[in-house]
C-alpha cells in the first residue's frame, strides 16, 4: 500500500521546530529516555570516519569526504550538549569537574599514545628537515591548539609547499575541546539566570546555545570568503556545527516525529551527507554556509530515529567501526603520511590503500581495547583523573619539545650561507661556451635539510618578501643610493627569487653604476587580474599592483625585471586559479603595456622549470644518488605556454629572458648542478640563483 504523505509529516516537523524555539514541554510529551549507546549513532560515526578515511586515502575517489568531520561535529554536539542539558533539566546545574574528568578519561589517553608514537616516528623515520615542523605541531596538538597553528600557517606562503604533517588532523579535536571549554559555562550561566528569574533552565539554555550557534554561523558565512584557508580551521567558524547538534538534542527531549517525518528526515539526511561527500571539493568556500548541507543532514538522521535507516546503520560491521571510530580517526592519518614518506610517493597505490586501511583499523582496535577502554571505565577520584591528564599532556609536551629543540639546533648549524668557490660552480657548470669543472666528493650546498630556508636576500637587512608600500622610497633598495641607473624587480616570489643575484651584482661588479629596488609580494604576480581562491578573487594583489605601477613610474627606472609563478604551480601548490588563460594573459599585458607606454624597458624572465618531486626531502632520502631526484626536461618545462611571456609579445621595449638552459641539460633538469642544489620547492634555491649572476646580468644587458 503506498504511503500517503498529506500534511502530517510537515506538521510534525513544524511542532519539532516550535519545541526547539520555545522549550515548551506542552508541545509534546517527553520522549522516553534513550539507552546509553544508540546503534544508529555508532553507525553514523562509522559513516563519518569512513568518509574521512576514504578521502585521505585517495582524495580523487571522494572529493568531499572531508565533510565527515562536519558529521562528527554534529554527533558530538548532539550527544554532549544533550547530556549536559539533561543534567540542567534534572538538577538545575552543570557539574563542570565531572564533565571535564569524563573528557579526560575518554579522549586523552588514546590521543597521547598516538602523539608519542608520532614523536618517535618523526625522530627516526622523517627527514631531518621535517622534524622541527612535525614536533612543533605535536606540541600544539597536545595543548589542543593545533587548529590555530594551522590557521596561521594557512596564510604562510612558504608553508604551502611543505609536506603534510602526521598530526594535521588533530585540528578538529582542538576545535571540539575549545568548544567544550565554553559551552558548559554557557549552560551553567543559563541555569543560574533561570534560577534567579524563576524560569525554566532548559528554555534559557536553548536561547544561549541558539545565540552561540547563530553568531558562529553568521561569522562562518562572512569570514570564509575573506580568508578561506584560516576559516577552515578556526573555532568560531565551526562552533555552529556542534551547536546545531546540541539544539537538536534539546528538541529531541520534547518531541518524536511521526513515521513519515522520520523517513524524510533520516533518508533525506543521509542523501544530504552523501551528496556533499561526492560533490563538494576543496575549491569551494568551506565551511562558510555550505557546510550546512552535511551538518543538517547528520542532525536530521540523529533526530529521525527511523527504523529502516536505523537497521542499516545498526549493522554490526558499521557499529563496530563506530565503536573504534575515535581511535581510527587518530591513527589513520599518521599511517598514511608515514607510508607515503617511507615509499617516496605522493599518492598511495591501490595496494598501499588496502594496507593503510587495514593497518589503521588494526591499530584502532588495539587502541580501543588496550588504551581507550581501560582508562574510560576506570573510576578514579576526580583529583587522580586530573593528575593523570596533566601528566599525559606534560609528558607529550616535554618529549616533543625536547626533540623540537634538538632538531632546530641541528638545522641551525647547517644554515650558514655557502661560499661559491671552485668547488661549487653551480649554474656555470652548464655554461655552453666554457663549462666549469665539477669536483667530486663534495657535499651539496645548501644542505638538503635546510634548502627550504635558502630564500632570497636572507643575508641582507630588511624583510622584502612583502614590500611595504607605505615605507620610504629607499626601503628594499640595494647598491649605491646615488647610482645613476636603477633596476626594479616587481612581481611574486618567482620574481623575488632573482633579487639576491641582482643585489650581489650592484654591490660588487656594478657598484656605483647600478642600484636595485625590490618591490615584490609572495603570491602576488604583477597583474591587473588577480587569482582566485575558492572562487573569491584575492583583490589585495590587484590593488597593490596599481600602487606599485605608480611607484615605478615615479622612479622612472632604467629597467624593470618581472617573473611569475606558472598557473600549474599556483593551482597545485596554493589552489589559486584564474578565470581563463586568456584573462591571465590580459592581466599581465595590462601592466606591461602601462610600463611600455611610459617608455620604461621591461625584461620578463620566463618561468623556471618545475621539478616533478619536492627536491629537498628526496635528496635527504637519496644523498648518494641525487639523480633519483631529477626531472625529465619535457616534464619540468611542461607546456610551452607562459602567460607572462605571452603577454610580452609585441609590446615595445618589453623582451623575454629565458634561463632554462642554465638550469636544465638537454634531456633532464637535475636536482643538483655543479654541487649546488637547484630547487627550493617550486623556486630556485638562493645559492643556485647566486651562481646565475653572470648569465642573468648578461641576459638583462646590465653590463
Amino acid at each position: 500500500m503506498p504511503v500517503r504523505l498529506g500534511c502530517a509529516p510537515f506538521l510534525d516537523l513544524w511542532r519539532w521546530a516550535v519545541a526547539l524555539a520555545t522549550g515548551d514541554p506542552g508541545v509534546a510529551a517527553p520522549a522516553a529516555r534513550t539507552s546509553a549507546v544508540r546503534a544508529d549513532v555508532q553507525g553514523l560515526r562509522a559513516l563519518a570516519v569512513g568518509l574521512v578515511v576514504c578521502y585521505h586515502l585517495r582524495p580523487e575517489w571522494l572529493t568531499g569526504g572531508f565533510v565527515g568531520v562536519d558529521v562528527f561535529f554534529a554527533i558530538s554536539g548532539f550527544l554532549i550538549i544533550g547530556t549536559l542539558t539533561g543534567e540542567v533539566r534534572r538538577t538545575g546545574r552543570v557539574r563542570l569537574l565531572d564533565f571535564y574528568a569524563r573528557r579526560i578519561r575518554r579522549l586523552l589517553p588514546a590521543a597521547t599514545a598516538v602523539l608519542l608514537v608520532i614523536t618517535a616516528a618523526a625522530l627516526v623515520l622523517l627527514p631531518q628537515s621535517r622534524r622541527p615542523v612535525v614536533l612543533r605541531e605535536v606540541v600544539f596538538s597536545a595543548l589542543n591548539a593545533q587548529n590555530w597553528l594551522l590557521a596561521v600557517l594557512s596564510d604562510d606562503y612558504g608553508h604551502a609547499t611543505v609536506g603534510a604533517s602526521p598530526v594535521q588532523h588533530f585540528w578538529s579535536l582542538a576545535v571540539e575541546e575549545q568548544f567544550y571549554l565554553v559551552i558548559p559555562l554557557v549552560l551553567l550561566a543559563a541555569a543560574v539566570l533561570a534560577a534567579r528569574r524563576g524560569g525554566g533552565p532548559v528554555r534559557y539554555a536553548v536561547v544561549a546555545v541558539g545565540a552561540v550557534t547563530v553568531a558562529s554561523f553568521a561569522f562562518s558565512a562572512w569570514y570564509t570568503p575573506v580568508n578561506h584557508g584560516a576559516a577552515y580551521f578556526v573555532t568560531p567558524t565551526r562552533m555552529w556545527e556542534l551547536g546545531i547538534g546540541g539544539l537538536a538534542a534539546m528538541a529531541q527531549h520534547r518531541l518524536r516525529p511521526g513515521l513519515t517525518a522520520r523517513l524524510l528526515l533520516g533518508w533525506g539526511g543521509l542523501a544530504a551527507v552523501l551528496v556533499s561527500a561526492f560533490r563538494f571539493t576543496t575549491d569551494m568556500a568551506f565551511p562558510g554556509w555550505i557546510a550546512a548541507l552535511p551538518t543538517v543532514g547528520a542532525v536530521a538522521m540523529l533526530v529521525a530515529r527511523d527504523d529502516s535507516l536505523g537497521r542499516l546503520l545498526g549493522l554490526r560491521p558499521l557499529t563496530y567501526v563506530g565503536d573504534v571510530s575515535y581511535s581510527l580517526y587518530l591513527w589513520h592519518w599518521p599511517v598514511i603520511v608515514l607510508l607515503l614518506e617511507l615509499t617516496d610517493r605522493d599518492v598511495l597505490s591501490r595496494y598501499q590503500v588496502v594496507a593503510a586501511a587495514a593497518l589503521s583499523l588494526a591499530l584502532a582496535a588495539l587502541s580501543k581495547h588496550f588504551v581507550e577502554d581501560p582508562f574510560r571505565h576506570r573510576r578514579n577520584r576526580k583529583r587522580t583523573t586530573y593528575a593523570i591528564g596533566a601528566g599525559l599532556v606534560a609528558v607529550t609536551v616535554a618529549v616533543a619539545s625536547g626533540g623540537w629543540a634538538s632538531a632546530e639546533s641541528t638545522l641551525a648549524a647547517l644554515r650558514t650561507k655557502p661560499v661559491l668557490d671552485a668547488r661549487y660552480p653551480g649554474a656555470l657548470a652548464l655554461d655552453p661556451s666554457r663549462a666549469r669543472p665539477v669536483p667530486t666528493g663534495v657535499a651539496f650546498v645548501p644542505a638538503p635539510a635546510v634548502v627550504e630556508q635558502d630564500g632570497p636576500l636572507g643575508d641582507l637587512p630588511g624583510d622584502c618578501n612583502i614590500y611595504d608600500l607605505s615605507g620610504r622610497v629607499t626601503s628594499c633598495m640595494y647598491g649605491d643610493p646615488g647610482a645613476a641607473r636603477t633596476v626594479v624587480v616587481v612581481g611574486d616570489s618567482h620574481a623575488g627569487q632573482f633579487s639576491s643575484a641582482l643585489a650581489e651584482y650592484v654591490r660588487h661588479e656594478g657598484a656605483g653604476r647600478w642600484r636595485v629596488k625590490v618591490v615584490v609580494r609572495n603570491g602576488c604576480p604583477f597583474t591587473s587580474v588577480p587569482p582566485s581562491e575558492a572562487g573569491t578573487p584575492i583583490a589585495v594583489c590587484a590593488d597593490e599592483n596599481r600602487l606599485k605601477l605608480d611607484l615605478i613610474r615615479d622612479l622612472d627606472p632604467d629597467l624593470v625585471v618581472t617573473a611569475a609563478m606558472s598557473p600549474e604551480s599556483y593551482r597545485k601548490d596554493l589552489n589559486w586559479t584564474w578565470e581563463s588563460p586568456e584573462r591571465q594573459v590580459e592581466g599581465y599585458r595590462t601592466m606591461l603595456a602601462a610600463l611600455s607606454d611610459a617608455d620604461i624597458p621591461v625584461a620578463v624572465i620566463r618561468e623556471v622549470p618545475r621539478p616533478a618531486t619536492v627536491v629537498a626531502p628526496c635528496l635527504e632520502r637519496h644523498p648518494d644518488r641525487p639523480a633519483e631526484c631529477d626531472t625529465p626536461r619535457s616534464r619540468a618545462v611542461g607546456s610551452p605556454t607562459d602567460p607572462l611571456a605571452d603577454a610580452a609579445t609585441g609590446l615595445p621595449g618589453v623582451r623575454v629572458v629565458d634561463l632554462t638552459d642554465w638550469i636544465c641539460r638537454a634531456d633532464v633538469c637535475p636536482a643538483v648542478v655543479g654541487n649546488v642544489v637547484v630547487y627550493r620547492n617550486n623556486h630556485l634555491t638562493d645559492t643556485y640563483v647566486r651562481s646565475l649572476v653572470d648569465p642573468l646580468v648578461s641576459a638583462l644587458g646590465l653590463r
